[in-house]
């Protein structure tokens, strides 16, 4: 029995393997995940994705394409807004934890946070929050530990 047509299909198998994992997984990968995200981040529609991405090119200088700004976008504010703790899609997990194909520079990375650090604006939760500030505001609390403390000096 040759051994030549079980290295060829070995060899074939292995090509097609690493040409569906390096090339075509990644991209089925961010396609789906995109959609999740879109719909998340940008609840308004295309109107509020054009703003973001006019902001994003005014304090980039207009260096990266529509689509690696919002790679940019995706990634850094899907890993603030969606909680991977809880069930989170897989394909979405597997999305936010790769790099970005973009590397902004410090003043560049500053602005972003600045700019986008509240994005997007969540309404209703004040309501649902336990904790309350002005409820542990230092005006508002009085203690008389002065001459506790002064007897535990000696």
């Amino acid at each position: 029995m040759s051994l030549f047509p079980v290295a060829f299909a070995l060899g074939l198998t292995t090509v097609l393997t690493y040409i569906v994992l390096r090339k075509l997984y990644p991209k089925w990968v961010k396609k789906q995940a995109q959609k999740k995200l879109e719909s998340r981040l940008f609840p308004q529609g295309y109107q509020q994705k054009s703003e973001v991405l006019k902001t994003f090119r005014s304090f980039t200088g207009e260096r990266f394409s529509d689509e690696d700004i919002l790679e940019y976008f995706f990634k850094i504010k899907g890993l603030q807004t969606v909680d991977i703790n809880t069930r989170t899609n897989y394909w979405v997990k597997k999305y936010l934890f790769s790099p970005t194909s973009i590397k902004l520079n410090y003043f560049e990375q500053v602005k972003f946070y600045e700019t986008f650090l509240n994005y997007p604006v969540k309404t209703g939760n004040e309501n649902r929050s336990f904790f309350k500030p002005d409820k542990f505001a230092r005006e508002k609390v009085k203690t008389n530990r002065a001459p506790q403390m002064s007897n535990h000096l000696a």
